[in-house]
């Protein structure tokens, strides 16, 4: 019944022919093993497919070698060639400031690939199950995510397959114990402070238990349909791609090296006039070339296509896109001073972002509980209340009739009076830069904060606004 399920799940989606070199990922836990299996299965009926194994040893765990030692034996007994790589993977992950899971991920599939390459293999197959398939779909909605989130874990990535996709674990483990095959267990995988360990463990028994007992097939497929349309909608903003840039492509060679190209420009007026899913695909296509940003967030792109007029959006030091002309561009380092004159900058609070020659602040966040002392500077630094403010704030020049509230008033004021009253130059007033979430006025330095985003015994999340020190 499983093995009549996979071998479907194959033929209907064409993930591979009879005639396949394939090249399955084995971690010697359940799913991998049953892949196997299946495969071997699968080639009583497909004498031509031809199956080697491949086992990355991350050297995390104790059991580690284990997993190894357990993956070899599998493989002499089924008579399969077997590739075994191993990686520093704490290391790699401490060096280029990932998370262990992001890490091992990376590294498992750079030797995947070599492995795959090597052996000549047509497709390298992972054992990702539609169980999988609904705890990713579930992580990308907890932490925001839209259409291209959706997908998950792709059917098909490059020479990558998930032939799983279409079995649950419930399937994966009673078609194991009807066989009586061995695996190896992770323990790490019953730890319930990993995102992943609690939704598989807590919350899809309880979606299942409570609301429908076919919560992961609904996942899967919510996951198949967002590929399918994600596909298509990629397709149609890049033929809408060279009607709305102009400039070079963001990267060209120059003597067989790629080299960055600042000359990219999309065309805002173009982008309000298509509809705004499209328009937020070219804006972060955009944001990738002109700026080698990996992935914008939600958050990076719609404030990137809400720009007006000689507005500037900046997510750090020399990282600042700007709307001029009807065009956003990149902003090259020290071309435009955003602090002569009239000026805005939209920002998401993230690094350091430098408003003119004499400004530079940087932004992070706080958690207030392990934040002992507040060490107040009006002039140099301010403390938020995180979670009443919309991000992006605007950074801006002084407006006429500008007013706020500062920490310990009981009305507005207008700005221009605190300044006076502060004994602040005109000259220094001119170039002061204003702080704003939605509109309002935050914090102007050398001012207190406002009082509605003043940080209390109530505030769990502080975001801190400091000046840096530009005299060097």
């Amino acid at each position: 019944m499983i093995y009549q399920k996979f071998k479907k799940f194959v033929e209907t989606h064409r993930l591979f022919s009879p005639e396949s070199r394939l090249l399955a990922a084995v971690s010697g836990g359940q799913d991998s093993v049953a892949l196997v299996h299946l495969l071997m299965e699968l080639k009583k009926d497909w004498p031509g497919l031809d199956i080697a194994l491949a086992h990355f040893n991350h050297q995390l765990r104790a059991g580690a070698a284990a997993d190894e030692r357990f993956v070899r034996g599998l493989a002499r007994k089924l008579r399969l060639k077997l590739f075994v790589g191993r990686g520093r993977v704490r290391e790699y992950a401490r060096r280029n400031k990932l998370n262990l899971e992001e890490a091992g991920r990376l590294k498992r599939y750079e030797f995947l690939e070599r492995a795959a390459e090597k052996w000549g293999a047509d497709l390298v197959l992972t054992a990702h199950t539609m169980t999988d398939q609904a705890e990713t779909v579930l992580m990308r909605i907890f932490r925001g995510t839209g259409v291209e989130g959706l997908q998950a874990i792709r059917l098909r990535a490059g020479m990558v397959m998930r032939p799983l996709l279409c079995l649950r674990r419930e399937e994966i483990e009673e078609y194991l114990r009807e066989r009586g095959l061995k695996f190896r267990v992770d323990e790490s995988n019953l730890d319930t402070s990993i995102l992943r360990n609690k939704i598989r463990l807590e919350l899809l028994p309880e979606l299942e238990k409570e609301f429908d007992p076919e919560v992961v097939k609904h996942l899967a497929r919510l996951a198949l349909i967002a590929q399918d349309e994600n596909e298509a909608l990629a397709e149609i903003a890049e033929g809408l791609w060279p009607v709305a840039t102009r400039g070079c492509c963001g990267r060209h060679k120059n003597g067989g090296h790629n080299t960055h190209s600042p000359i990219l420009e999309l065309d805002i007026k173009a982008l309000r006039e298509m509809p705004v899913a499209l328009a937020r695909r070219l804006v972060r296509k955009f944001l990738h070339l002109a700026t080698e940003l990996e992935s914008p967030s939600f958050e990076q792109t719609q404030a990137v296509l809400e720009l007006g007029e000689g507005q500037m959006f900046s997510w750090g030091k020399g990282k600042v896109i700007v709307n001029e002309a009807g065009w956003l561009k990149r902003l090259a380092g020290g071309k435009k001073s955003a602090g002569s004159g009239n000026f805005s900058v939209v920002w998401d609070g993230g690094g350091k972002i430098r408003i003119s020659e004499r400004w530079e602040f940087s932004g992070r966040f706080l958690d207030a509980e392990k934040v002992k002392k507040l060490n107040y500077d009006d002039a140099n630094r301010c403390y938020l209340d995180a979670e009443r403010l919309e991000f992006p704030l605007e950074i801006r020049s002084r407006r006429a009739g500008d007013k706020y509230r500062p920490l310990g008033m009981k009305g507005q004021k207008r700005l221009k009076e605190f300044l006076r009253e502060r004994k602040i130059s005109q000259a220094e007033r001119e170039i002061l830069p204003v702080f704003l979430s939605g509109g309002k006025i935050v914090w102007v330095p050398g001012l207190p904060v406002a009082e509605a985003f003043k940080v209390t015994d109530q505030t769990r999340k502080i975001f801190l606004i400091e000046k840096s020190d530009l005299a060097s």
